[in-house]
């Protein structure tokens, strides 16, 4: 009895301890977790503050560079309403200063009006006292020379007649000298407002006389074995073909016929895209390609007169027309300076009341022999006009074609207009320059005339071939030498060279002795520096 009594002592105070000893622990776990509840909070108010912060930085910022705009905005607001009340203030002046000028006029009116209607009464009165001095004049006659009244009336009409007479000579000679000095005033102002109505400048199309054939294969399939395919085409086209031996890429297409020209080049690169090349292929590519251009001919011409609205035109005049697309003057290409010239035409004659249709069609065949001159013989003003001739053009065409060079005397106002807007549309700048290919020529031939010289180590075209500058060896020239070098290159320039404007040739000699102390330097910049500013 009494050992269960301890037993169950031993358990109740064993369970006793053990939940103090489990409340303790409870209550250390509880006291850690509030001490990591609040470092959270506190660590997340932190966060809150800084994040609180930078959306206030942020907002402020915000609104500042807000507020900024606004007032710039508004700043730009308030100088536009400055500017626009200026200029109504300005409006109002100028109505102002209108309404004014307005008032003036209108009281000037009214007095010449009443100045006309008094001298319109004195003109009456005047009328009518002519009428009586004339019967008195005839009544005074016939009583003092026994005439009759027949007699003196014609006796009056004969010294009317020569008064009148002499005004009217008065007044054509006065006519004709304010004519005569006012012409040419007339005439500028008559061409000046042509050339700002007629012609629009257009891209300039060059026109190719060489094809660029930069691979081995492609120049060797177009040859063929000995040049052999190039010799068929020749004889298909009428053209020599050539190898630049400088640029062996390029081949050169010889030859003074454009249309030609224009179908060897078009059939070589048709040709460079086909990847079987034979006789028989190179044959039909050239001869679709001829009919292709010659199509091409025909529908230029077509569009040429549709766009002037010249009327009916023969077929074959027209395609005649067309052929000038690949025809060149002096750079200038001849079938646009036939409508510039045709458009020129056209506005003169508007202005001077003539035919406009007649003025384009005079204008656009004017040059039309150019068409054939290198196929027939002539030039191009007789082959023009035997072309229309055989088409049975106007004679006042046939007579713009012929006298447009001054061949023959104009006889009718239209070929004077011609004769004009041809010289207007060559002479205008930028109409006509030579080809690249010349520039570049030319460009070496002054070159090659000042390198030919003894005593020359160099030379140097400039200024678009306008400078020549040579330079010389000192120790082989002298300054006598050198002027007497420029004279000969500049004398051989003019006897050998077409040039425009003037050429400037300079000789440069210079002779420096130069000594180093302490050895040479390596690089000598100033030397360099002096040769490369007298290159340039």
């Amino acid at each position: 009895m009494i050992t269960s009594i301890v037993v169950i002592i031993a358990v109740l105070g064993g369970a006793g301890v053990g939940y103090y000893i489990r409340r303790n622990h409870v209550y250390k776990g509880l006291a850690t977790a509030r001490n990591a509840a609040d470092k959270i909070k506190d660590d997340n108010q932190v966060k809150i503050d800084d994040t609180k912060r930078k959306l206030e930085s942020k907002s402020k910022a915000s609104a500042e560079q807000y507020r900024k705009e606004e007032e710039g905005e508004l700043n730009a607001q308030v100088k536009e309403n400055q500017s626009r009340t200026v200029r109504v203030d300005h409006r109002e002046k100028s109505l102002e200063t209108s309404i004014a000028r307005l008032d003036k006029s209108e009281a000037a009116l009214a007095t010449k009006k009443n100045n006309n209607g008094l001298l319109v009464e004195n003109l009456k009165k005047a009328r009518n006292d002519v009428v009586k001095l004339e019967e008195q004049r005839r009544q005074v006659i016939h009583e003092r020379g026994e005439l009759t009244e027949d007699q003196a009336k014609q006796l009056v009409l004969a010294s009317l007649e020569a008064d009148l007479k002499r005004d009217f000579d008065t007044t054509v000679k006065e006519n004709n000298d304010l004519v005569t000095l006012n012409a040419a005033k007339q005439a500028q102002n008559l061409m000046i407002e042509a050339v700002q109505s007629g012609p629009i400048d257009v891209p300039r199309d060059h026109i190719e006389r060489s094809v660029i054939i930069p691979d081995a294969g492609m120049r060797a399939k177009i040859a063929g074995k000995d040049d052999q395919r190039l010799r068929l085409i020749e004889t298909l086209t009428g053209v020599d073909l050539i190898f630049d031996p400088e640029n062996p890429e390029t081949l050169i297409i010889s030859t003074n016929d454009p249309v030609r020209r224009e179908i060897t080049r078009n059939s070589i690169n048709d040709l460079l895209a086909i990847k079987q090349v034979n006789n028989g292929v190179i044959e039909n590519e050239v001869n679709q390609t001829q009919q292709d251009v010659l199509d091409e001919l025909r529908k230029t011409g077509e569009m040429t007169v549709s766009h002037l609205h010249l009327g009916w035109v023969h077929p074959d005049l027209m395609k005649t027309v067309g052929r000038l697309k690949f025809r060149t003057s002096y750079g200038q290409n001849v079938l646009e300076h036939s409508i510039e010239v045709a458009e020129l035409s056209a506005v003169m004659a508007a202005e001077l009341g003539l035919d406009v249709r007649m003025a384009k069609r005079a204008g656009l065949f004017h040059d039309i022999g150019k068409a054939i001159d290198r196929e027939v013989a002539g030039t191009h003003v007789e082959l023009g006009v035997k072309l229309t001739e055989a088409y049975d053009e106007d004679p006042i065409v046939i007579n713009s074609i012929a006298s447009h060079h001054g061949d023959v005397e104009p006889d009718n106002p239209y070929a004077v207009l011609v004769a004009v807007a041809d010289g207007m549309s060559g002479a205008r700048p930028g109409a006509r320059s030579e080809s690249v290919e010349e520039y570049i020529n030319r460009l070496k031939s002054l070159e090659k005339i000042a390198n030919e010289h003894p005593g020359v180590k160099d030379s140097y075209a400039i200024q678009a071939g306008r400078e020549i500058r040579i330079m010389v060896d000192p120790k082989k020239v002298d300054d006598a030498g050198s002027d007497e070098l420029t004279n000969e290159v500049k004398d051989q320039i003019e006897d050998e060279l077409t040039y425009p404007g003037k050429i400037k040739v300079t000789t440069i000699r210079q002779l420096q002795a130069v000594q180093y102390v302490g050895g040479k330097p390596k690089n000598n910049k100033r030397k360099s520096w002096i040769k490369k500013f007298l290159i340039t």
